[in-house]
């Protein structure tokens, strides 16, 4: 518009801003003089006109300026850059959890307030608990008790602040009382009885009843009131998941909980990439129309991806209206948000503070709504008086379970007894058309720590119970809870449906996983998998360096088939919620390339840096790997692809074909280590008929040929806890070659060895083969080979950054060169470079491409068997984050990449977008 921009228009903008609307918007003030140019020349001059512009975003407003269109874009470009790089939610979460680390302190030194506090944010004493495990506890409690207070605070600030409810105080009504803890728990005591939000005000008026009284008390209560009133001046941390951020940081429970709690950024891309998916029969824009769409989290923690899923529907009603032309008014989105609390958003934890955050969390997103229920409850674990509560693994049996307490009436039965009222209330999964889930990864097998919070006793009964009731559902304990909770989703998901998932890597390739990718298979389009391989963030949620993943997948309709996966393979993952944003923007609007193509395609940034490589594989049959996960460069997924077909196809030349067969045609591995210990001891200097190699040291284990260092002694009686194994047996399985079982390429240089006697190793498999001597030395020139290691990576457990296994099953099929095939006379040659090389010292494997005896043995390969030379093939793998632990992207240095004119047509394109 020409003139001034006034007051009510830039207020607008800043409205806009603030309800989520959108995270820039710009002002422009146009020249009056455009109102005489003719039609035909407008373009011209206003691409030549200085514009006044202001510019508004989550991270602040810019001070009214002019600048030619081109200039306009340019610091809109800018803005959006500078957003994506400036972690607006970080900052805030420091300087608050810096306040609660004082806070605590201040409270740490009473036990009993802690012991109080940390029953009623559901962190229980455990029987027996040791005395570490008692003060991270205190310590824990007194840090949530505080960040809950303020999570509190910063709300009535909200509903004081937005108008939705003027029977609120604001917090500056409390700045000058003498006694801010008994006055506020008062006021927030009539908030959740009068008015609503019982989950958020409940607990927090709990914990003020419990906190001590003294001098100090006040103190704290009062640099909480400061800080949460300097967090609500800034609403985009407050939409972005700032309390659970915090939340995830102080909750050093998540390590007997087996809980990790999932990063906005990880929740943003998941949720852009699930609802850009199709999805035909919903129409987003209507909110009649979406209270029949359900999602949930059943293991939802703060609420993080639950926060994600509404404003990805946010966004899409947004879109929706505006192409529809219909309109999007302030009571549009009221009426959106009412829909998304009442009906859509539904989720279960174990934890009362979890789920007080969770609601917090959803509220914030629209504080001037009042909404009449949330469907949040807390599941009650443990065991008592003969009732087994196994949180929301109880959805296994039941729809509907009894929970520990509701989170609002609309939910709850009242019972009255002859001295006071008892609630019942019922937790109920309605079927699906979405569930999200990052659930918990612990295991039954590595310490055993399903039901960790527990006592031992406990633990033993709710063990043996899941254990039970896992036998109706296709699911593996040994994998974890994940695969538990990944059926439980398939039990109450829609056909037509979607999961949207975080879990350990594992899934993809690991031997106990096998039975949740036979139920992906068999019911689902895997849709998209997403996996970093960004050294420095292999994983998507807070407070851990183990590697996971995420996936989307559809649920078939009867006689409905698959259609092909596409791979995300990360070069860079995303830090932000803005750079979340920015990257699931470019994956949607790349093209996969094909497996069977020469091209790459490539997510890039607008700095030049490549974010991703995306390519589309046909879906997996059964419990088959999911392969495209193990390798951030297409080039190498490719090549491991066709060696797995019996085709070596080095870079740069053609494919030759090689005669291979699975490891297992040629042998059989022996037992696992745990057999192992259980029918021998150990030792270094006693004799016994038992060889064993005995660990595997990176500074010794040099090279392919090997002596045994210890011998094992068989047992007499049993290990503690455990049951006799015959040594007899076991003994028999040894071989003269031993595979690796684990391995840190970083430091470890080979992947098998070779011994002149039969041997057992408690970190290698044993093959025992038929084989003749020199067929053995053959097989193990090939497998320390380039082509070996390729197809090791393409079967490897990954667990963190480079660490990775391969497990029995997966060494059995993997393929490797069939030594029976060969002439006596290429078998002989093939011998005697193993014995030329046998005893040189290797480098690692992560310097394949440096490493002189790594190729010399390809050249061996190549010369003996006609294969092509592989020095690009150990240079291409050299580059493998999965093999060195370092990442590949970073920013290039920067170049024009357009020329002056083109620049020019780029600005009247963009121009004309906007």
């Amino acid at each position: 518009m020409s003139g001034q921009w006034g007051p009510p228009q830039l207020s607008d903008t800043s409205k806009r801003i603030k309800s989520g609307l959108c995270h820039i918007a710009v002002a422009v003030v146009y020249p009056s003089t455009l109102r005489a140019t003719p039609t035909a020349k407008l373009e011209e001059v206003l691409s030549l006109s200085h514009l006044r512009f202001l510019i508004t975003s989550e991270s602040g407003q810019t001070e009214w300026s002019e600048a030619t269109p081109s200039e306009i874009l340019a610091a809109l470009r800018r803005t959006h850059d500078s957003l994506i790089k400036d972690d607006i939610v970080a900052k805030s979460a420091i300087k608050l959890q810096d306040r609660i680390d004082g806070i605590a302190s201040l409270w740490g030194g009473q036990p009993v307030i802690c012991d109080r506090l940390s029953d009623i944010l559901g962190m229980h004493i455990k029987k027996g608990e040791t005395v570490e495990e008692r003060e991270a506890r205190r310590t824990t409690a007194a840090k949530v008790a505080s960040l809950v207070l303020a999570n509190a605070m910063i709300f009535q600030e909200q509903l004081a602040a937005s108008g939705g409810d003027g029977r609120v105080d604001s917090l500056r009504a409390f700045d000058n009382d003498p006694d801010p803890v008994a006055a506020l728990r008062k006021h927030w005591y009539w908030i959740w009885t009068k008015i609503n939000y019982v989950p958020i005000f409940q607990i927090g008026e709990a914990i003020l009843q419990n906190i001590p009284i003294s001098h100090s008390a006040i103190t704290s209560i009062r640099w909480l009131m400061i800080e949460a009133k300097e967090i609500c001046a800034n609403q985009s941390a407050l939409r972005h998941d700032l309390m659970g951020r915090i939340y995830h940081w102080l909750l050093s429970e998540a390590k007997y909980l087996g809980t990790y709690y999932t990063a906005t950024s990880s929740a943003t891309l998941l949720l852009k990439l699930a609802f850009a998916q199709k999805w035909p029969t919903q129409d987003f824009g209507s909110p009649k129309k979406l209270a029949d769409f359900v999602v949930s989290d059943i293991a939802c923690g703060t609420g993080t991806l639950l926060m994600a899923a509404a404003q990805a529907i946010t966004d899409q009603f947004i879109v929706a209206r505006a192409q529809s032309g219909r309109t999007l008014t302030e009571i549009d989105l009221k009426h959106l948000h009412e829909t998304l609390m009442e009906n859509v958003l539904h989720g279960y934890d174990v934890l009362p503070s979890a789920v007080h955050l969770t609601a917090s969390t959803l509220g914030m997103l629209a504080p001037n709504v009042t909404y009449r229920k949330m469907n949040l409850f807390v599941m009650p674990l443990g065991a008592d008086r003969g009732s087994l509560r196994l949180g929301s693994l109880d959805f296994i049996a039941n729809y509907k379970v009894p929970t520990q307490l509701s989170l609002d009436n609309s939910q709850m039965e009242v019972k009255h007894t002859s001295v006071s009222a008892e609630y019942y209330a019922f937790a109920e999964v309605p079927k699906m058309d979405l569930c999200v889930m990052n659930p918990p990864f612990v295991r039954s097998v590595g310490g055993n720590l399903l039901f960790g919070s527990l006592a031992d006793d406990e633990r033993a009964k709710l063990q043996s119970h899941l254990k039970k009731l896992t036998k109706r559902l296709n699911a593996s304990i040994t994998a974890g809870l994940g695969s538990v909770f990944l059926a439980i989703a398939d039990k109450h998901l829609r056909v037509g449906g979607r999961i949207a998932v975080i879990l350990p890597i594992a899934i993809a390739t690991g031997e106990a996983w096998s039975i949740s990718r036979k139920l992906l298979a068999n019911n689902y389009h895997l849709e998209i998998v997403i996996v970093s391989h960004d050294a420095e963030r292999p994983n998507f949620s807070e407070n851990t360096d183990l590697s996971e993943i995420m996936f989307i997948a559809h649920k078939l309709k009867k006689n409905e088939q698959p259609g092909e996966t596409i791979f995300v393979n990360l070069w860079h993952n995303p830090r932000t919620i803005y750079e979340a944003m920015d990257v699931a923007e470019r994956i949607r609007e790349c093209k996969p390339a094909s497996l069977d193509s020469n091209i790459i395609s490539s997510a890039i940034d607008s700095d030049g840096r490549k974010l991703a490589e995306i390519i589309s594989i046909q879906a997996c049959h059964n419990e088959e790997q999911w392969i495209g996960v193990q390798f951030a460069q297409t080039w190498t997924l490719r090549i491991a692809m066709k060696l797995d077909q019996g085709k070596l196809a080095v870079p740069g030349k053609d494919a030759v074909d090689i005669a291979l067969c699975p490891l297992g045609k040629l042998g059989n591995l022996g037992y696992d280590r745990r057999d192992l210990h259980d029918a021998f001891t150990i030792s270094e200097h006693d004799w016994s008929p038992y060889a064993a190699f005995w660990n595997h040291d990176a500074k010794k284990v040099v090279s392919l040929k090997q002596i045994p260092n210890a011998f094992l002694v068989p047992r007499t009686s049993a290990a503690q806890g455990r049951k006799l194994k015959d040594s007899v047996a076991v003994g028999k399985s040894a071989g003269r070659i031993l595979l690796a079982e684990r391995l840190w390429p970083i430091t470890h240089r080979v992947m098998a060895v070779g011994f002149n006697e039969a041997v057992l190793g408690n970190t290698w498999w044993a093959l025992k083969t038929e084989l003749k001597p020199e067929q053995e030395k053959a097989l193990l020139l090939w497998l320390n080979s380039t082509p070996a290691l390729l197809m090791f990576l393409t079967r490897r457990v990954a667990t963190r950054s480079a660490w990775m296994q391969v497990k029995k099953p997966a060494w059995t099929a993997m393929p490797v060169l069939d030594i029976r095939t060969l002439p006596e006379e290429t078998v002989r040659l093939l011998a005697e470079a193993y014995d030329i090389i046998c005893e040189k010292t290797l480098m690692a494997l992560a310097k394949l491409d440096k490493d002189p005896v790594r190729a010399e043995i390809d050249d061996a390969l190549s010369a003996i068997l006609m294969l092509p030379d592989m020095r690009t093939l150990r240079q291409l793998l050299s580059r493998e984050p999965g093999l060195t632990g370092k990442g590949l992207s970073s920013k290039p240095v920067q170049l024009p990449l357009f020329s002056d004119d083109a620049q020019k047509k780029r600005a009247a394109i963009q121009l004309k977008l906007i």
